[in-house]
């Protein structure tokens, strides 16, 4: 007879190792949770810091704003003064820089730019998208004026014009669809001088083009076209755009300019443009005492062209002593956020304005 024997195993069950178990757990458990509190309070002060910011930009939106109405309020009063025949000049009240005014935590400051001082590019086209000789010529004596390239001009027409035709040296669809990033040639007047970075010549993908954009800037507008070309007024033209006019000018451009000095240069910045008195102002065009009242009329102009023998003055190109385009520049800055903000301004005969384009950090 076989004796079957049962071995009982009795598992040991160590109460210190229970103990450790617990330990780490609980440790475990308040680690989870204290992450977890960070992660929340972290996500609760970045959302309040979001807030905080997007508040500070709404803010300096409204102080831009603000600037904004201010500045149209100096050209409406400029018309109801009627100083010096209507003209407009850097005598008037808005050829000033807005100094740093300090507002609750901000502060603000800006300039109003007279946009038909310089050569509109849209008025290289007419109405139809038909080229305008006379306009780009005038295009391609600005850019000789300023040592640029003045083939680079076709490729500006070409943007402009309806045809898909190359002109010159310029640039179509086949050009600009065949870049890395490709984009179809606008054949469209300019909603703003920026856009000339997107043409052949002037890419801002390129240094030397980069340059060259930069060197023209203080020069052109994008201004609308309706009827007629946009006259230039002659008072706030810099000396290179009128140069551009014609032969009968070049040559005599500083001392028929009003702009007393190169401050011109410093555009799209306001700081001291028209201060021309400053200590740091750029040299002088034609000396420190030069005489520059503001021509009253067109007539006044013409009448200081030193014609040469057989030289007749330009007559296709519109010129005036009025503006109706201003550019505002306001800037902004609150609790370290900056802001810039552009407004192209329509004046009507009455002084009263129409906001145009508006644009933020970038022209």
């Amino acid at each position: 007879m076989t004796t079957t024997r049962t071995r009982h195993y009795l598992v040991s069950r160590n109460p210190s190792a229970q103990s450790g178990v617990a330990i780490i757990t609980a440790v475990l458990v308040i680690a989870l949770g204290t992450i977890t509190m960070v992660a929340i309070n972290s996500s609760q002060a970045l959302d309040m810091q979001r807030e905080r910011n997007e508040g500070l930009i709404q803010q300096a939106r409204a102080f831009g704003i603000s600037g904004e109405r201010f500045a149209a309020a100096l050209l409406y009063r400029d018309v109801q003064d009627e100083l010096r025949g209507n003209s407009d000049s850097f005598d008037d009240d808005w050829a000033q820089t807005i100094p740093p005014i300090p507002i609750d935590n901000a502060s603000l400051q800006g300039c109003v730019v007279d946009m038909q001082g310089r050569f509109n590019l849209n008025n290289i086209i007419n109405a139809e998208g038909v080229q305008q000789p006379s306009y780009a010529d005038q295009f391609k004596r600005l850019l000789e004026a300023l040592n640029i390239e003045p083939t680079k001009a076709d490729a500006v027409i070409d943007w402009l014009d309806s045809d898909i035709t190359f002109t010159g040296e310029g640039a179509e669809d086949d050009y600009y669809t065949g870049l890395e990033v490709g984009y179809r040639a606008a054949n469209a007047p300019f909603v703003s001088v920026s856009e000339l970075q997107l043409v052949k010549g002037f890419s801002s993908a390129i240094e030397a083009e980069t340059e060259d954009y930069e060197l023209l800037l203080p020069h052109i507008s994008a201004l609308p076209v309706q009827d007629q070309p946009t006259a230039l007024n002659v008072n706030t033209a810099t000396p290179e755009v009128l140069a551009s006019i014609g032969e009968a000018i070049q040559g005599n451009e500083a001392s028929l300019s009003r702009w007393d000095t190169g401050a011109y240069e410093d555009y799209p910045e306001c700081e001291d443009i028209f201060d021309l008195d400053a200590d740091d102002a750029p040299q002088t065009l034609e000396g420190e005492n030069r005489d520059v009242v503001p021509y009253q009329s067109t007539e006044d102009f013409q009448s200081e062209v030193a014609l040469p023998e057989g030289v007749e003055f330009p007559t296709d190109i519109i010129l005036d002593v009025k503006t109706n385009y201003f550019q505002v520049r306001i800037d902004v800055e609150a609790e370290g956020i900056r802001l810039s903000q552009y407004t192209l301004l329509e004046r009507d005969g009455s002084g009263r304005t129409k906001v145009i384009y508006r644009s933020r950090d970038t022209l």
